[in-house]
């Protein structure tokens, strides 16, 4: 038998606004005890993408003081092309609680659209084991987290569990214009990528890439989108989940590869690798991809989200979820 905890639920809180709370109350089936983790050390756990834009979005999961008792583990999942589901797990990999969260560039380019949303039915048939079978708790309503202008940020509370010190929240923190990176293995900063005009068979090589972007980007992952030819994303290290392979060589400002069947050339204003500066990548190709929204487009001037598709941009994440289902 699964015994029950009561919960309680948080309302958003932005930053500036003042605290807003709801007393209103819920109950969830009880998860089983977990082993003590690094994330119930940490107490936070956290996601983040940076674009050539100049637009850095980071999602933080606090969970308040854990004792240990209870702990608990956070995926971010691909929803559609700008909202993603943040799935909080247990130890035996059932869904405790989730939520869907969007996020877009406001027209002018200088905030960002975030609203919190219920996992329903479409996640329900994404996840229909997420919790054996029962139903995922999640939010009772659409929650409006925005518009957040740089450097400002909103907190979601979620819920708490008393007795094992667990209060889950999320803040979502933005930053526009910014000229560096995420931090990370792999860094993009003033690319320009030429495809070899002979399939490795010479060094006459073609411009592919269109004017270098304006901020450089890094992380554990890193790609970039090249019109007609689709995303081309890189790892420093093998990626067991994902189609990836051993295709290209980074020398210091340059990088090779070659992945379905075509040769290119990477050059860029600093190391590509950080530490050390050469050494392989691991790559993956995807054709059909095309940019989501309007996050590809310039902060300074805002053109139409068609155009999206027609611009080359970098960009960096510590999780692939922020661009692959």
């Amino acid at each position: 038998m699964r015994s029950v905890y009561l919960i309680s639920l948080i309302t958003p809180v932005r930053d500036n606004e003042g605290v807003r709370r709801s007393n209103r109350r819920f109950r969830i089936g009880h998860f089983a005890a977990l082993v003590a983790s690094a994330v119930a050390c940490a107490a936070q756990e956290s996601s983040t993408i940076a674009l050539s834009n100049g637009a850095r979005i980071e999602v933080t999961a606090g969970f308040g003081h854990p004792t240990g008792e209870e702990t608990l583990t956070v995926e971010m999942a691909r929803a559609s092309g700008n909202s993603f589901y943040r799935i909080f797990w247990d130890q035996n990999h059932l869904a405790v609680y989730a939520y869907e969260l969007a996020l877009d560039l406001a027209p002018g380019g200088d905030r960002v659209l975030a609203a919190a949303k219920p996992a329903e039915e479409e996640f329900a048939s994404h996840y229909p084991n997420a919790d054996a079978g029962k139903p995922v708790p999640t939010l009772s309503e659409v929650h409006d987290l925005g518009p957040l202008g740089s450097g400002q940020s909103a907190t979601l509370g979620l819920f708490e569990i008393p007795g094992v010190g667990l209060a889950v929240s999320e803040t979502l923190q933005v930053k526009l214009n910014q000229s560096g990176g995420t931090g990370g293995p792999l860094r993009l900063a003033g690319i320009q990528v030429f495809a070899d005009k002979n399939a490795g068979k010479g060094t006459e090589r073609e411009l592919v890439s269109g004017p270098a972007p304006k901020a450089s980007v890094a992380g554990r992952y890193v790609m970039f989108y090249l019109p007609g030819r689709g995303a081309y994303f890189f790892s420093a290290e093998p990626v067991s989940d994902r189609a990836f392979v051993e295709a290209g060589s980074v020398d210091h400002n340059q990088m090779d590869f070659s992945i379905d069947n075509e040769a290119f050339h990477v050059t860029a204003d600093a190391p590509i690798l950080t530490q050390p500066e050469s050494g392989d990548v691991w790559v993956y190709h995807d054709p059909a991809y095309k940019p989501s929204g309007n996050w590809t487009l310039d902060l300074t001037g805002a053109t139409t989200a068609q155009s999206a598709e027609n611009a080359f941009f970098t960009a960096a994440s510590d999780s692939l979820s922020w661009w692959l289902e």
